[in-house]
């Protein structure tokens, strides 16, 4: 597999979980009488946890790819 390959695999795996993301926030403001309000405090601000796992997404496939590509 190319770089090229793996990026445009990445990205439609990172689209297709933004759509049903989405859609599930939609689906929440339906059943909330079409308002919603996100309380990021809810989560007792855990930001360097979101920030690592936004980071793991984009950089693990990367790193299995020169790995496999080393092995071969």
């Amino acid at each position: 597999m190319s770089k090229f390959q793996l990026l445009a695999y990445q990205a439609v795996a990172i689209f297709v979980g933004l759509g049903v993301f989405f859609a599930f926030l939609l689906g929440a403001a339906v059943t909330q009488g079409g308002r919603l309000t996100l309380d990021m405090t809810y989560f007792n601000e855990m930001w360097f946890e979101y920030w690592i796992m936004f980071v793991s997404v984009g950089v693990i496939p990367w790193a299995l790819y020169y790995v496999d590509d080393r092995e071969t």
